[in-house]
């Protein structure tokens, strides 16, 4: 691989991923909505483009809609994460790329959270099969990582990711939290991991849909009380029985997937807290005030 196009190069993802790749040595086509982007597309308006004048050996596809289940979140995440799939394979074509990588999401297997099957997740999932039939057309092989949550040291995972970014807030101010009790784990992976996971599938020639998520599984009240012991400032997280719980969600084991991959991730929770701890960082987590 000399040269990756990364859609959705300004996302938390698709920097980190630009960042690793660069340090590889690796040649990196932006493509986004920014006139800045080296090609510019819109997954909600894919029109017709001029003629590509690069070529990629690989692309990255980190751009999604994260809107909600209403109608209108409903028609924004399927334009942009399934409808826009099309286009997608369209631009690969045009770039002469051997391969895509996506990144998926956990939340296409609605069989992890019963009864909580997001659009979101729906519209992903379409996508996995648009690109499974378009691409193979095309002689192009695909890979889909359905990553679990993301989080990160600077601070932009909070958008996705409310409640961790209001523990490393509370924690770095060393404030009691008043928090739901978990009746279930969470999987966090560190967005470093990802983007060399995404990387690692494209050198590997890793082909279809993996499940990726972290060997380490932990409720909000362990990520709580560990926040709260690397920052060491004081505080400590309070259940708040009046508060709905956090509710049980199943997690794959990846360890197939990993060791497809002969890859590890670098990164637990404790290492990320610990990152955010010693860039001083926490100023870019929150909200404090989330209910």
């Amino acid at each position: 691989m000399r040269t990756a196009a990364i859609i959705g190069a300004r996302s938390m993802l698709g920097s980190q991923l630009i960042k690793r790749l660069q340090q590889r040595g690796i040649a990196t086509v932006t493509i986004g909505r920014s006139e800045t982007d080296d090609i510019v597309f819109d997954l909600m308006a894919p029109v017709a483009r001029a003629s590509v004048d690069v070529t990629a050996d690989v692309v990255f596809h980190c751009a999604a809609s994260f809107a909600g289940d209403n109608d209108d979140g409903f028609h924004q995440n399927f334009a942009a994460n399934a409808a826009s799939a099309v286009a997608v394979a369209g631009l690969v074509r045009d770039l002469k790329a051997t391969a895509l990588v996506y990144a998926g999401s956990a939340s296409s297997d609605q069989t992890l959270d019963p009864g909580n099957f997001t659009s979101y997740g729906l519209s992903k999932g379409i996508a996995e099969q648009i690109f499974g039939w378009a691409l193979q057309r095309q002689n192009v092989r695909f890979c889909s990582l359905r990553f679990s949550q993301l989080f990160d040291t600077e601070g932009r995972c909070c958008d996705h990711q409310a409640w961790f970014g209001r523990i490393i807030a509370y924690a770095a101010q060393g404030q009691d939290i008043r928090m739901p009790r978990s009746d279930g784990v969470r999987n966090f992976l560190h967005v470093r991991d990802a983007a060399d996971l995404m990387i690692r599938a494209a050198e590997r020639d890793v082909a279809g849909v993996l499940d990726v998520a972290h060997p380490e599984s932990l409720t909000i009240e362990q990520i709580a009380d560990m926040a709260f012991d690397v920052f060491g400032k004081g505080g400590r997280s309070v259940i708040a029985p009046e508060k709905t719980p956090f509710r049980p969600i199943h997690f794959p084991d990846s360890a197939k997937a990993f060791e497809r991959m002969d890859f590890e991730p670098a990164i637990n929770m404790r290492d990320g807290i610990t990152m955010i701890r010693d860039a001083q960082t926490a100023a870019a987590f929150g909200p404090m005030d989330l209910t």
